[in-house]
């Protein structure tokens, strides 16, 4: 194995260093981006001449080292939040908010923003997995999902070399039954006509959840919900989320609630703020606490809980488990059996209320 420093001759008397690399009998060259100009002095000259050499050898010092545990120099001083923001804004798929989240609470995590990359050991791994599940704030599956988004940014950095091996290996969240219930609250049908006859401090935010109980649909897709999207009596849209595509029928009290039809490319909800950006979740949730405190529901309701609501509202009323996981626009039907069991615990508890028969 060799890597030789070797020079090109070009127009006007010009010259460009290029790397002549042999590897088990193979010849490869790679051309750096380093030219001796006619015009350059005698120290400038010297001066490029040692930055190929230093490349020379670095690349030599990663073809040696390339299947043990030594990693060159440069490569260790690699910040881990530079190259996790870098990795960030390279990355173009749907849940790239849950990544730049999931880095968030890292960060909160460890407390050393001068944290490097070939510092994060399996020891910091665990322990930030610990830290989501029992310290983040964070419940049901989010710090599973935070976790998975998180070992993202880990898998790129060893497939860009910057760690000899995975240190997320063996560190795995348990699985989750398919048989757990769900963990966030639901709502009856008859809390439903409570809040509905409460009056809440944003009209907007209590049509719009009214509205994704009896739809399935999450604030992702409420807010962004257009006049186009409801024809003849039908709502289709797609999750944000997943991308799968959902259509319902809208029942009479629904086309009641958004009122008459606007153009197209109206939004449905006006959920935006005065400086026309859309209201934040937070501010979403902290009204509906309030309105659901109001109208004496001792629950803790969020704006996701509508679409659970509106799942265990269809099975509780007739719905099979296909025409469960078509409407909410799971991709099968293995997410929404869990909604199985929030039935089969209200059976129970019914059972439980009928009064005792003496003997």
């Amino acid at each position: 194995m060799t890597v030789k420093l070797r020079e090109k001759k070009l127009a006007k008397g010009s010259v460009r260093f290029y790397l002549d690399i042999y590897v088990d009998g193979e010849r490869d060259y790679e051309f750096l981006d380093i030219k001796l100009l006619s015009s350059d002095s005698k120290n400038i000259r010297a001066e490029k001449k040692e930055i190929a050499n230093f490349i020379r050898s670095q690349r030599e010092i990663e073809l040696i080292t390339k299947n043990i545990n030594y990693l060159p120099k440069h490569l260790r001083r690699v910040n881990f939040f530079d190259f996790a923001q870098t990795f960030i804004d390279n990355y173009t798929k749907k849940d790239v908010r849950m990544i730049e989240a999931t880095l968030s609470k890292f960060k909160g995590y460890i407390k050393n923003e001068k944290l490097k990359v070939v510092d994060i050991t399996p020891s910091i791994i665990s322990g930030y997995k610990d830290f989501l599940t029992d310290k983040s704030g964070l419940n049901g599956e989010t710090p599973r999902n935070y976790f998975a988004r998180f070992k993202k940014i880990i898998k790129d950095a060893v497939l860009k070399g910057l760690l000899k091996e995975d240190p997320t290996l063996n560190i795995r969240f348990k699985k989750s039954s398919t048989s757990d219930t769900i963990k966030k609250n639901i709502l009856t049908t008859n809390e439903l006509r409570k809040l509905a006859k409460t009056q809440c401090g944003n009209s907007e935010v209590k049509n719009a959840f009214l509205f994704a109980c009896y739809t399935g649909l999450g604030f992702a897709e409420i807010k962004m919900l257009k006049w186009i999207n409801v024809i003849d009596n039908r709502l289709t849209t797609k999750r944000e989320k997943t991308n799968q595509k959902v259509e319902i029928k809208l029942k009479e009290g629904l086309i009641k609630l958004i009122g008459n039809r606007q153009d197209n490319e109206i939004h449905v909800f006006d959920l935006k703020s005065r400086n026309e950006k859309f209201i934040s979740d937070t501010a979403v949730n902290k009204c509906i606490k309030n309105w659901v405190k109001r109208a004496k529901i001792n629950k803790h309701i969020t704006f996701y809980c509508a679409r659970h609501t509106f799942a265990t509202q269809l099975l509780q009323y007739g719905a099979n488990l296909k025409t469960v996981a078509d409407s909410l626009g799971h991709a099968s039907t293995r997410e929404t059996t869990k909604y199985l069991n929030y039935i089969d615990n209200l059976k129970d508890d019914a059972v439980d209320n009928l009064p005792e028969l003496k003997f």
